[in-house]
C-alpha cells in the first residue's frame, strides 16, 4: 500500500437515497443522447414503421427481464459495485474482475461520448463553438466531476431536478410534434423497401444501438448500499423505471414518425430537431438542441456518479487500488471519481461517437449475460441466500433472458464486428492488470499473516 493510500481517511457510503433518486437515475441515466441522436439513423436502417416500433419494444421487453433478474441479485447482495458483486460471488475473482472492468469501461466510454455529444449540441445552439468541441467536452467532464465531488446529497438533488426537467421537456417535444397537421411522406421510402428490404446487418446494428440507448436502466443496483429500504426501493426503481423509459421511447419515435418518413429521419444526426424544424421552422432546431443538451448532461451526471461505485466495490475486494475505497465525509468515492474523469477525457479526445457507442453496447450485453447466468448459479449453489425479491417466472423467464443475451451477443459479433472486437480487446487487456493486482493482494495477505 502506498503512503498516500495509508494516510487517506476512510468513511462509509451514506445510506440516504430513496425511490425518487432511483427513478431519477433510471430515467436520467437512460433517456438522453441515445434517443435524441440515434432514433433517426435507426429509423433509416429499419425503414418500416412497424419494424421500428418492434425493435424498440422488443429490446425494451428484454431489458425489463434483465431488470427483474437484477432486482433479485441487488436485494440479495446489497453492496456498491453493481453486476461485479453478483458475478464475482457466482464465478470467482477473475470472471468478476472481467465483469467489473467491462462495466467500468462502459461508464468511462459513456462519459467520453456523452461529452462529445454535448459539445455538438452546444455547437448547434452557438455555431461559433464548432471548432472548440474537444475542449468543451473536456471542460464538461471536469465540471461534472468537480460538482459531484461536493457530496452525495447535492448530486442526488441535481440528478432528480435534471431528470424531471428532461421528462417535461421531452413531453413538450412530443406534444408539439403531434400538433403538426401534416403527415410524413411514405412515397420516398417505398422503392427501397420493395427493391431490397431490410437486411440482417441493419436489424443487428439497430438492436445493438437501441440496447445501448436503454443502457443505464440498471443504475439503482450500484447504489443499493446507499439506498434506504433497499429491499423494496431497488426493485421498484428498476421495474417502474424501465416501464417509464419504454413509454418515453415509443412516444418519441411516434412523434418523429408523425412528421417525417423513416428515409428522411435516416439522414439526420438530430432527428427531433429536423422533425420540429419541418413543422415549425428553423428556430425549432435551437429549442430541440437545448432539450438534447439538458438530456445529455443529465446522463453525463449519472455516469459520473456510477463509475466510482464500480471501482469502490472492486477496491474493497482487492481487485483495484485501495485508494478507490476512499470516501469523503459527504459520501463521495473521490479518488475513483477523478480516475474515471481522467479516463473519460482521454476517450473524448481520441474516440468517435458511433464506434464508442456500439462498443459500449457489446460490453453491456456481456454484463447482462453474466448476471443472468449468475442468477441460476447462485440459486443452485446458495439456495438459503436471503432473497427479499425473487425474479418473476423463474426459471423460464430468466432462462429466456439468458438465451436472448447469448443470441444477441452472437448477432452483434456477426453483424457489427469492429466495435464488438474493440470491446473484446478492452476486456482482454485487463488480464495483465488482474495478475498484478492478484500478486499484490497475495503479498499483502502474507505480510499480514506473518
Amino acid at each position: 500500500m502506498s503512503s498516500l493510500e495509508s494516510t487517506l481517511p476512510r468513511h462509509r457510503l451514506l445510506r440516504v437515497l430513496g425511490l425518487a433518486f432511483g427513478l431519477a437515475m433510471v430515467v436520467g441515466e437512460t433517456v438522453g443522447v441515445g434517443i435524441m441522436r440515434t432514433s433517426g439513423p435507426t429509423a433509416g436502417r429499419l425503414v418500416e414503421p412497424w419494424l421500428i416500433y418492434l425493435v424498440w419494444l422488443g429490446v425494451g421487453i428484454y431489458v425489463l427481464m434483465i431488470a427483474d433478474i437484477l432486482a433479485e441479485l441487488a436485494t440479495a447482495m446489497p453492496s456498491a459495485g453493481g453486476p461485479y458483486i453478483y458475478v464475482r460471488r457466482a464465478y470467482g475473482d477473475y470472471i468478476g474482475f472481467i465483469c467489473g472492468w467491462s462495466d467500468y469501461a462502459v461508464y468511462v466510454l459513456a462519459v467520453g461520448y456523452l461529452a462529445i455529444a454535448a459539445s455538438e449540441f452546444l455547437a448547434e445552439i452557438w455555431p461559433g463553438l464548432r471548432t472548440f468541441e474537444a475542449p468543451i467536452a473536456t471542460a464538461s467532464i471536469v465540471l461534472f466531476a468537480g460538482f459531484n465531488s461536493l457530496g452525495l446529497r447535492a448530486s442526488s438533488t441535481a440528478q432528480q431536478i435534471l431528470s424531471l426537467l428532461k421528462v417535461l421537456m421531452l413531453a413538450a417535444l412530443v406534444i408539439a410534434a403531434f400538433t403538426y397537421s401534416g403527415s410524413p411522406s411514405h412515397v420516398s421510402r417505398a422503392a427501397p423497401v420493395v427493391a431490397g428490404g431490410v437486411g440482417f446487418v441493419a436489424i443487428v446494428v439497430s438492436m445493438q444501438t437501441v440496447l445501448e440507448v436503454y443502457g443505464g436502466f440498471n443504475s439503482p443496483c450500484y447504489f443499493s448500499e446507499e439506498t434506504t429500504a433497499a429491499d423494496r426501493t431497488v426493485p421498484r426503481a428498476l421495474l417502474l423505471g424501465v416501464l417509464l423509459v419504454l413509454g418515453i421511447y415509443l412516444a418519441v419515435n411516434a412523434a418523429l414518425l408523425h412528421i417525417l418518413s423513416p428515409s428522411t429521419l435516416g439522414t439526420s444526426k438530430l432527428a427531433a430537431a429536423d422533425a420540429l424544424a419541418t413543422a415549425f421552422g428553423p428556430s425549432a432546431r435551437v429549442a430541440v438542441a437545448v432539450v438534447a443538451l439538458v438530456a445529455t448532461y443529465c446522463v453525463l451526471n449519472a455516469c459520473v456518479l456510477l463509475a466510482p461505485r464500480v471501482l469502490y466495490g472492486m477496491g474493497r475486494d482487492g481487485l483495484f487500488a485501495s485508494s478507490g475505497t476512499y470516501v469523503t465525509r459527504q459520501g463521495v468515492p473521490l479518488v475513483g471519481a477523478w480516475v474515471s474523469a481522467a479516463g473519460a477525457i482521454v476517450v473524448a479526445n481520441v474516440g468517435g461517437f458511433d464506434t464508442l457507442y456500439t462498443a459500449a453496447a457489446f460490453l453491456n450485453g456481456c454484463g447482462f449475460l453474466l448476471c443472468a447466468a449468475a442468477l441460476f448459479t447462485l440459486r443452485s449453489r446458495e439456495p438459503d441466500l436471503r432473497r427479499p425479491y425473487r425474479a418473476f417466472g423463474y426459471p423460464w423467464v430468466p432462462g429466456l433472458a439468458l438465451l436472448l443475451s447469448g443470441l444477441m451477443l452472437l448477432a452483434f459479433v456477426l453483424g457489427n464486428t469492429l466495435p464488438s472486437l474493440l470491446a473484446v480487446a478492452v476486456v482482454a487487456a485487463t488480464y495483465p492488470i488482474f495478475r498484478v493486482l492478484q500478486r499484490k493482494r497475495t503479498a499483502v495477505q502474507k505480510a499480514s499473516s506473518a
